[in-house]
Formats: C-alpha cells, structure tokens, sequence
C-alpha cells in the first residue's frame, strides 16, 4: 500500500513540475510589424502598385490571425476655374481612396479614405485659383481571422497585395459656375502582425511528468 501511495504522490509532483514549464495546451504568440512594411513612396494618382508582406514561417506554429495595418498620406493643389461671368466663392477639396484587396477578395475594407483640408475661394466672373500645397494622413487596421486570408499569407516567400486609388475633387460653390481639377500625390505603406499558437512539446512534457516517478522506484529498488 505505501508503495502504491507513493507512486501516485511522485505522479502528481511530476504533473505540477511540468505545470511549471509548459503549459496544458498550446501557448499564444505574436510575430510584430519589424521589418513587414513595403512603402509605395509619393505618387502622382491615380496610381496601381502593390505591398509585398513576408509570409508566415508555418514552421514556427499555427497561424491564428493576421492584422493588416495600412498608413498612408496624399498632396494636393486644386485648381478652380470660374466660367461664368457672374461672381463665385466655395469650397474645393481632394478626396483619394487607397485600397489593397486579394486575388479572392477575401480581405474585407482595407482601405484609406483621405480627405484633404478645405480650399476656400473667392472669383470674380472668369477667374480662376489654384490652392497652396494640402495634405492629409491616416491610417486603418483590420484584423482577419478567415481562412482563406490565413493560407495567403502562410509560407516562406512573400505575399503581394494589389494597391490602387481613386482620387476625385469636391466642390461646394454659390454663384457663378465653377469646376475644379487636382493634382495629387499619394503614399501607402503595409504591416502585418501575426499572432500564432506554438504546440507543447509533448515527449518532453511526458519526460518531466515520468521523471519523479522513476526516481523514486529506483530508490524502492536499490
């Protein structure tokens, strides 16, 4: 009886010591943005290019989800013409939409919506004006879980996502009759993060598990 008790008891110390280094099931781990950005630098739009992100190394465990965080920035002059003889005073500003998007178009609004600050004019009959240099930043993030997007971004190569924008003028004016164009230039840039599960090493878990165990039945024996 004392021997059956005292196999139980080195039994359970051997659970609590593996308890103390691994845990029960899978351990949760983020792989951060260092070194994942591929910038498309000031560009004259609209433009298409892409961003080229290095894939998950699935060797390192199971991908659980991906974060795709987009930060981006645009240059505008605008150009208002009035054609009328009458006089006319508004507003004008540049509106660009970045958007990257997969082959599957798994990826659900990845997209930057910039909106540059207002241009407040003032023609007379026939006039026209062009604006100072505007800008705007932003930035958006959007976390993906699908698996479909899980098995893109998986591998040991890079992942390119198509990038393109769509940039127009918006026009608010009282009197005369206007129209406005733009000259804008756009920026993007890409992260991801990726948070994965790393498996419990299960022979050397048993091994910790087993050890009391069989030192105390060598003591037993000896």
């Amino acid at each position: 009886m004392r021997k059956r008790l005292l196999g139980i008891y080195a039994l359970a110390v051997g659970a609590g010591l593996a308890g103390l280094f691994w845990s029960p099931s899978a351990q949760a781990a983020i792989l951060g943005p260092e070194n994942t950005t591929t910038p498309i630098p000031l560009t004259r739009t609209d433009w298409t290019s892409s961003l080229a992100f290095p894939q998950f190394d699935p060797s390192l465990g199971t991908l659980l989800s991906v974060e795709l965080d987009l930060s981006g920035s645009l240059q505008t002059t605008i150009t208002i013409t009035n054609t009328s003889l009458s006089p006319s005073s508004g507003t004008a500003s540049t509106n660009s939409q970045m958007t990257v998007q997969d082959g599957g178009s798994n990826l659900v609004a990845p997209e930057l919506n910039l909106l540059s600050p207002g241009y407040g004019y003032s023609l007379g009959g026939g006039d026209s004006v062009t604006s100072g240099l505007l800008t705007a930043s932003g930035t958006s993030s959007n976390l993906y879980t699908l698996p479909a997007v899980l098995t893109e971004f998986t591998g040991v190569g890079s992942f390119v996502l198509p990038a393109s924008t769509f940039t127009q003028t918006f026009l608010a004016n009282t009197g005369g009759n206007t129209n406005a164009s733009q000259v804008t230039s756009d920026s993007l840039t890409g992260s991801v993060t990726y948070t994965y599960s790393v498996p419990e090493p299960a022979s050397l878990s048993l091994f910790v598990v087993a050890l009391p165990f069989l030192a105390a039945r060598r003591r037993r024996t000896a």
